[in-house]
């Protein structure tokens, strides 16, 4: 279920993409975009949670969405590539692998 919760970060990446392609809402066929990715995100999200705590799931799935989403700012878009906005980048990366590897741990 992990490969679905990935899928569903990149799906969201897309779809925050597609946001920022539509104008302000202006671009119809960008805003379909958003809406089929967007979609495709939830869906593997739902699958990914019947295995993976909701937690933990959630954290990696908008911290793949975050960075991602950064990412393409920055190569797509001339976003800042300042190094402290690398550094806390760097940051939420770091968790989003913890929480992948780090075996989950119930009381």
């Amino acid at each position: 279920m992990w490969i679905a919760l990935f899928a569903a970060g990149g799906c969201e990446v897309l779809a925050t993409t597609c946001i920022k392609l539509s104008d302000g809402l202006r671009r119809l066929s960008w805003m379909a975009g958003f809406v089929a990715t967007m979609s495709c995100s939830v869906f593997l999200m739902s699958l990914a949670v019947t295995v993976i705590p909701i937690g933990t799931a959630y954290a990696v799935w908008t911290g793949i969405g975050a960075v991602g989403t950064a990412l393409v700012g920055m190569l797509a878009f001339g976003d800042s590539t300042s190094l402290r906005r690398m550094v806390c980048l760097a940051l939420i990366l770091c968790g989003v692998v913890g929480l992948r590897l780090l075996p989950a741990v119930s009381t």
